[in-house]
């Protein structure tokens, strides 16, 4: 088998299980299938080698939306095919650590956004092979008689697709250029010679040449055969001679065979002899889909007056410090208005605390700093103008505490058994995202669980990112610096609200009170509810003591005779 046209990995590499798409498409091939049935074959989509534990953050960076909501919404309303999430999916929950790997995804999307028209290709290319993956699906026609036809079909869309990739990689270089190496591979191969030669001889048997003679009124006076030319060239042709032969050699056996049969069998040794074809072109459909994304991600992105990048990567062991330009969270492009980004710094392996109101931002940018690193480590566009970071082994987050119907702990104990399973999880120069720690006890309990955590983390070297209301402990925390910390704070603007930007430091005040107003929950806004309800309460007696017509008949009350 020649290696697949891998766009993904610098070594070229099969993800999916070959054993599982043979059966599943020679089936599909035979009979039709739904649009499920290669569901088997996308679950066995390998993504590659990750030390990153999916269970330890994709569902508080809710990943299964982000897929599906920014990088694979399409901008039309209508999307006739749909991008597959379930691969870009797996890239996103196992990120790679390699370096060459990242750098090649790069050098992809930097060839696809070089010009305006430089994705045309790869779009059409994706579109090209998705509808003739999508052929397989119809089962109506194979239902009713034309198995062969819908087969043969299917042979003219894989010539047609392979001719048609030829051409819009003609000119590609770089990695880009596999496309190009994978058709000429294949039209060399002796395979693609049976397929031309076969479909040939199915549409081109014979040229036959008639002379008609029509009468005044449009009737057909006389119709003459001139000439008939059989298509010699075509390795399948076979003389009259030997075809007549043939068919009485089986009569004389007792054997019937129909020239569809014939065809029939003609048309699945070609298919069969094309296996390593369709197995190649599906995961290249797959590649295509990942860039197409990262290329939706960025429109998106744009269309709201923001920039993504292809962000500088640092190696694990590297300690330099680093930088977020114009940061925003992807899911704040789904909102009416556009995001407020932020700029942010810290070190290679600090803990960065953040302080500031509720409601100021601090959650969406924990939120922001975990999708980045996610993006980044699947080689893809992050939301920022420019970044620099650093490759991490793994990742934890702790953003969305769920009461569970089975959960045996309360709130508090929950939280502390997440902070267990952080130091029982988590590599050593991992990325640690937590918020709002120890909320769910007494503020002084709370500040020595959450010094603890402070020290031992800086034990363990992660990057941190920490959220937290005890502003008096930042406070101590930034005079002493027991280890190496950074600290955020939410900016406030000139009326006292909060900016949704960041800037150093620790914030002074949570300003709840502002939230409290905000949301209507002050004594004022609260008694007059209260007022109300009251108001409420004294009509409702009077309203069910009156008598209505419509209700049931009194008890004793007899109707009268009819």
């Amino acid at each position: 088998m020649q290696p697949p046209p891998d766009l993904l990995e610098a070594t070229p590499r099969l993800r999916l299980d070959a054993r599982l798409f043979a059966e599943t498409l020679t089936f599909a091939f035979a009979t039709g299938s739904s649009p499920e049935a290669f569901e088997r074959v996308l679950r066995s989509y390998q993504p590659g080698e990750s030390t990153f534990d999916a269970e330890l953050f994709a569902r508080d960076l809710f990943v299964k939306d982000l897929v599906s909501r920014c990088l694979c919404a399409s901008p039309e309303k209508r999307d006739r095919y749909p991008l597959l999430q379930r691969p870009l999916f797996a890239l996103l929950t196992h990120p790679s650590t390699n370096p060459q790997t990242l750098a090649f995804r790069h050098q992809v999307l930097r060839a696809l956004t070089k010009a305006p028209e430089a994705a045309k290709p790869v779009e059409t290319a994706w579109a090209e092979i998705r509808y003739l993956f999508e052929l397989f699906q119809g089962g109506e026609r194979a239902r009713h008689g034309a198995a062969v036809m819908r087969r043969l079909d299917i042979l003219r869309a894989l010539k047609s697709t392979v001719d048609k990739l030829d051409d819009a990689f003609a000119p590609a270089v770089g990695p880009l250029a596999r496309v190009r190496d994978f058709t000429a591979a294949v039209k060399a191969s002796e395979g693609w010679a049976h397929l031309v030669s076969l479909l040939d001889y199915e549409s081109n048997l014979a040229t036959v040449d008639v002379r008609l003679r029509l009468g005044h009124d449009g009737e057909i006076r006389s119709f003459a055969v001139q000439r008939v030319e059989e298509n010699q060239k075509n390795p399948w042709y076979v003389s009259p001679l030997r075809r007549f032969l043939s068919r009485a050699a089986l009569l004389f056996r007792g054997l019937h065979v129909r020239s569809s049969e014939l065809l029939g069998r003609l048309v699945e040794n070609v298919f069969d002899e094309m296996q390593d074809v369709w197995l190649h072109l599906y995961q290249l459909m797959l590649d295509f889909e990942v860039y197409l994304a990262a290329l939706r991600f960025r429109a998106l992105a744009r269309s709201k007056g923001l920039e993504v990048t292809l962000p500088e990567l640092l190696g694990p062991a590297d300690a330099t410090q680093s930088r977020f330009e114009r940061l925003f969270n992807p899911f704040l492009l789904l909102e009416s208005g556009a995001p407020v980004p932020c700029d942010i710094e810290h070190g290679g392996r600090a803990i960065t605390i953040i302080t500031g109101p509720n409601s100021g931002g601090k959650t969406r940018l924990l939120q922001s700093v975990g999708l980045t690193q996610l993006l980044a480590q699947a080689g893809l566009f992050v939301p920022a103008r420019s970044a620099r970071l650093s490759l991490r082994s793994g990742m934890f987050v702790s953003l969305v505490q769920q009461a569970e119907a089975d959960q045996s702990e309360g709130r508090l104990g929950t939280e502390l058994l997440r902070i267990r399973r952080l130091f029982e999880s988590l590599p050593r120069g991992g990325l640690a995202i937590l918020d709002e720690l120890c909320s769910g006890t007494n503020p002084t309990e709370g500040e020595e669980i959450f010094q603890l955590l402070i020290e031992l983390l800086g034990e363990l070297s992660p990057a941190a990112f920490i959220s937290t209301h005890f502003l008096g402990l930042a406070a101590r925390l930034e005079h002493d610096r027991p280890v190496e910390l950074t600290f955020l704070q939410v900016e406030l603007g000139a009326n006292g609200k909060a900016t949704y930007r960041f800037t150093p430091g620790v914030a002074k005040t949570s300003l709840a009170r502002g939230v409290a107003e905000r949301l209507g929950v002050t004594r004022e806004s609260l008694r007059a509810l209260l007022d109300q309800r009251r108001a409420e309460w004294d009509v409702t007696p009077e309203r069910e003591s009156e008598p209505t017509s419509s209700g049931p008949p009194l008890v004793g009350k007899s109707e009268p005779a009819s």
